[in-house]
């Protein structure tokens, strides 16, 4: 990342024509940059504000936004929330353009995955030189997504593989800002830095786990793998996962648990990933303030947990077609993840010679979430 506000005077190497959209609210910059654009020979497609912008994407589908931060209606923010969120449009790489002195933007905009910012004033050349870069970055990482991830290429038109590659956006950015400005940045601002890096990292390493227990279940799975000397103490390990994970999500108080103590067969680290999957499930897709309730007991001879919210709910072909790297009403919802916590619930179950079930809350509100496990002798 450099600050792009002195001419080199170079022009840089022809870049493939492509289809930008610029979202600027300053008409005389909007022009400026529409004119460089289109004799560059590239196509493009200019709105006056945020509001206006996101709904021209919606039409277009551009391959690269050009985005000012400070506009009315909606701001370049809100514009990248909302693409990010979208499927369809969260592939597409965004551009800020920002004042020399919005640091703050600069960091905020990493953090929610923006690929690179653009200090005004800039020249022709950095602007060019600029969507260049990002578009090659990006294309780079899409091949090494899609090498990874040949087994699944089906499901890349799903949203879970933009979730890989924000956090590192973010990280990516803010190291880069260091790198060039380092004698710049005060004790303060390096402190708000280090949280911000903390804060995706945190989200790249919940991704990374979940995707860890995913294919280690798949493969324990394909090998026929079995324990039955397997057994702990269930009422402890369920209310110390359940507590972390109401505490992070910010919901300590909305959450109801009631665990009985029951000697479970299954190990204690399978036991707290589904407990943990099944509450950070019903905290996402459920209201800050209203309940979610996690009980666990002894019924017909089984340990059966239970995990209640009175969210949205889903519906009976939402509930039957639970899979990994799938996601339901993204764009209303508007959640972060990859759609395998409950892939990795119900595969905890089947492992475990137990079972996993969906059904609608109290009152066909919410979903009530449910894992039936044996017990130890």
């Amino acid at each position: 990342m450099t600050d792009h506000s002195l001419s080199t005077g170079v022009e840089p190497a022809p870049v493939k024509t492509r289809n930008v959209l610029v979202i600027e609210d300053d008409a005389r910059w909007r022009m400026w940059i529409e004119t460089h654009l289109q004799s560059a020979g590239h196509t493009v497609h200019a709105a006056p504000d945020g509001q206006a912008g996101l709904e021209l994407a919606r039409q277009i589908k551009p391959e690269i936004i050009l985005c000012d931060i400070e506009m009315p209606r909606l701001d370049g923010f809100g514009v990248l929330e909302a693409i990010r969120q979208q499927p369809g449009l969260n592939r597409i790489p965004l551009i800020f353009l920002t004042s020399r002195n919005a640091r703050t933007d600069q960091r905020k905009g990493m953090v929610l995955g923006a690929d690179d910012y653009i200090t005004k004033p800039f020249s022709r050349e950095e602007l060019l030189a600029g969507i260049n870069s990002v578009l090659e970055k990006r294309a780079v990482l899409t091949e090494r997504l899609n090498h990874y991830t040949e087994e699944y290429r089906r499901e890349l038109a799903a949203p879970w593989a933009h979730e890989l590659l924000t956090p590192l956006n973010g990280i990516l950015g803010i190291a880069s800002m260091l790198e060039a400005e380092p004698g710049s940045v005060s004790s303060a601002e390096l402190r708000e830095l280090a949280r911000a890096i903390h804060v995706s990292a945190r989200r790249q390493q919940v991704l990374a786990r979940k995707l860890v227990q995913y294919f280690q279940l798949e493969q324990l799975k394909e090998y026929g793998w079995s324990d039955p000397t397997a057994a702990v103490e269930a009422g402890n390990g369920i209310e110390d996962e359940v507590l972390g994970v109401a505490e992070r999500a910010g919901r300590s108080n909305d959450l109801l648990l009631e665990c009985e103590r029951a000697a479970v067969c299954i190990s204690p680290q399978w036991l707290r990933a589904a407990a943990g999957e099944l509450a950070d499930n019903a905290f996402k897709f459920s209201p800050k303030g209203s309940p979610v309730t996690v009980t666990s007991r002894v019924v017909d001879g089984l340990y059966r947990i239970e995990v209640t919210d009175t969210g949205p709910g889903m519906t009976a072909a939402e509930r039957a077609g639970i899979a990994a790297f799938r996601q339901y009403n993204r764009a209303r919802h508007e959640q972060q993840g990859m759609g395998l916590g409950l892939a990795i619930v119900r595969n905890v179950a089947r492992l475990h010679r137990g079972s996993f079930g969906l059904e609608p809350g109290p009152d066909g509100k919410g979903v009530r979430a449910s894992v039936e496990l044996p017990l130890a002798e």
